[in-house]
């Protein structure tokens, strides 16, 4: 039997408990979470865009989210500051994968490129047409009306650029923007590279310039430093070095996906993400003998590989 007293003990302790819990409800509400050496800490959040609706987003191993059918994307809260494995997969798709640092009070984004394991594609019964500019004893040309046309004479090298305009290294030993002559367009690292770089191109809009030999492929950024990707942290850097006894054959733009490259390597076609912090992503798009790619165009690849010419179907 509860005495006047025991029954006072017992409503001030439930008074006690009521207030640690509020206060414990609170301090969750407002995204504090229990850190290293049992202190509060302020959370922060990982947002993830992604190539496929529908994958699932692990974080240290625990499924935290879908990526939305209306959005295409998911944003995963009060997660403590640190290092966290986040992976993102998709039956028939392979595994992305990644280290993140989430910083309290801040968001961690990432878009997720989604590689096929059996993307759809075609053997084609022929050699496809190919509808792109071409250097030819010393004459740039390109295509009108799927006829090809004398575009600038005296070439020694070009470069596209978007808004069908061309970087050219003239017979003459000097750099022209289309025919007039570059004057500060572009610094000196950026026209060095170009000259010397056994293989280069444009990528991001004009933004970048990716440059490859053999095993390195290197990043210039070429854009306003505020837009510069975090990845790549200073204008000039190494995203990627073949694995020992592999050699870059080609590299190429992965149309809208701006962080993403399509390589010919070994026996494949690969994606290849460029931010290489945390862990980077290469997955096979192609596998075949030694395949060359010698078109990319309309969301499709076209390879030739062992005297035949395929089509695939970029995801």
């Amino acid at each position: 039997m509860l005495t006047l007293r025991k029954r006072r003990i017992l409503f001030w302790l439930s008074i006690a408990v009521f207030f640690l819990l509020a206060g414990a409800v609170v301090v969750y509400s407002l995204g504090y979470r229990l850190g290293n050496g049992f202190a509060f800490e302020k959370t922060g959040g990982i947002f993830i865009k992604s190539s496929q609706v529908g994958a699932e987003i692990y974080v240290d191993g625990k499924l935290k989210k879908t990526i939305s059918y209306l959005s295409e994307s998911a944003l995963i809260k009060n997660i403590t500051p640190g290092i966290h494995e986040v992976s993102v997969t998709l039956e028939g798709f392979w595994e992305w994968k990644k280290k993140l640092e989430v910083v309290s009070e801040e968001v961690t984004s990432r878009d997720i490129l989604l590689v096929p394991m059996n993307p759809d594609g075609k053997i084609l019964g022929e050699k496809p047409k190919i509808f792109e500019s071409f250097l030819k004893n010393g004459t740039l040309y390109d295509y009108e009306n799927e006829i090809a046309k004398e575009v600038y004479s005296g070439v020694k090298k070009f470069w596209p650029l978007s808004g069908g305009k061309y970087v050219i290294l003239g017979e003459d030993g000097n750099f022209y923007l289309n025919k007039a002559k570059i004057t500060n367009e572009f610094s000196e690292e950026t026209l060095d590279a170009l000259k010397n770089y056994p293989n280069s191109a444009f990528d991001d809009n004009d933004s970048r310039l990716v440059l490859w030999d053999g095993r390195n492929i290197d990043s210039i950024w070429l854009g306003n430093e505020d837009k510069m990707p975090l990845w790549q942290k200073k204008l000039s850097i190494t995203v990627y070095t073949s694995p020992r006894g592999a050699v870059i054959r080609q590299v190429f733009e992965y149309f809208g996906w701006p962080d993403y490259l399509l390589i010919t390597m070994q026996n494949g076609v690969f994606t290849l993400e460029m931010d290489a912090s945390g862990g980077q992503n290469i997955a096979p798009v192609y596998k075949g003998k030694k395949p060359e790619i010698i078109s990319i165009r309309d969301g499709k690849v076209y390879v030739l590989d062992d005297g035949n010419y395929l089509e695939i179907i970029l995801p």
